[in-house]
């Protein structure tokens, strides 16, 4: 079997799970934020539940009589999984740089503790450059090798988490700085391409939450063109738009359509920034859970969203019918 006939394989039979747990989706995502503590990491743990009982379900064959049940648990597990782990990479940076200003006695790690100190003080970025070089031992060019990127963006993450750790440099916050967002949102209302690509960092990493995850610019180029794509029948609304708003102190680029003249919350572009260059665009436009939070603490209206992209045979009835896609009806409440 060639690599598109496995492809095609696994995504069909993915569609047709995530179909026969729309039900599920709900109480999963509720469940998910009140355990995190924000819509955005609770949006990533759910998807990290759907993903492990998925893999659980195709390799083992496992009876699953209560689905939601089985969901929740699930996440349950891998949230704990989560933060032991936490404890664990905190411990071993205290115990590895003891001597350092930037060392954290050991005596008061705790769950709350290194989540604060491990993902407070570094970008996602830094964090993994000093584990693996700091205290894993990695050389330069492996560490390089493991995050996919350059030895000279290792050495500057590396400079950038030493210089935090040790009270050098400013704690690395999870918003990214509003000039960056607001020329990234110009630049996708306008379709200005090339202006976007340099905003963005060389390996720039375009994510559809829950979907597709696209390295460097000129893949990750198609989610930006794709945002402008009008087409009703598919349930994708007319007149595109796009603003930067404010959410829990977080600048975010909000994405309008008008769908059956009512105009709503589409989509959400989350921007990760290293040294004035985003390296990360998060878009959510298939978590209906998560937009309806942001859209409800904004006072927006929110267009009913699926919980993912079509297929060939979703779209046929109005490719080849003119009809409004079964896709995108039985999503609507």
């Amino acid at each position: 079997m060639n690599s598109f006939a496995v492809r095609r394989a696994v995504g069909r039979e993915w569609r047709r799970y995530l179909d026969r747990l729309v039900d599920c989706r709900p109480a999963l995502h509720a469940y998910c934020y009140r355990l995190t503590g924000n819509v955005w990491d609770g949006e990533d743990l759910a998807q990290d539940a759907l993903v492990r009982v998925f893999c659980v379900l195709g390799r083992t064959g496992a009876p699953l009589e209560n689905p939601k049940a089985y969901l929740i648990r699930t996440a349950t597990n891998l949230w704990i999984d989560r933060v032991r782990r936490s404890v664990r990479e905190q411990a071993a940076l205290a115990l590895e740089r003891a001597e350092s200003t930037a060392a954290v006695s050991v005596e008061t790690v705790d769950g709350h503790t290194a989540v604060r100190a491990l993902f407070a003080r570094l970008h996602a970025q830094e964090r993994a450059a000093f584990l693996l070089k700091d205290v894993f031992d990695l050389s330069l060019a492996e560490t390089a090798e493991v995050l996919q990127t350059s030895i000279g963006a290792v050495k500057s993450a590396l400079g950038r988490a030493r210089g935090r750790l040790e009270g050098r440099k400013p704690l690395a916050g999870l918003d990214a700085p509003p000039e960056v967002v607001h020329q990234f949102a110009t630049a996708l209302k306008n379709k200005d391409l090339a202006a976007m690509k340099a905003l963005c960092a060389d390996q720039v990493v375009g994510e559809l939450v829950g979907g597709a995850e696209l390295a460097t610019f000129a893949k990750a180029r198609q989610i930006f063109v794709h945002a402008h794509m009008v087409m009703p029948r598919l349930g994708f609304g007319e007149h595109p738009r796009w603003q930067v708003a404010d959410y829990e102190g977080e600048p975010v680029v909000l994405g309008f359509r008008t769908l059956d003249g009512v105009e709503g919350l589409n989509e959400i572009h989350r921007l990760e920034v290293i040294d004035g260059r985003i390296v990360r665009v998060r878009t959510y436009c298939f978590c209906p859970e998560t937009l309806s939070v942001v859209a409800g603490s904004l006072g927006l209206q929110v267009l009913p969203r699926p919980y993912r992209s079509p297929s060939l045979w979703d779209v046929l009835p109005a490719l080849v019918l003119g009809r409004r896609a079964r896709w995108h009806k039985r999503w609507r409440k």
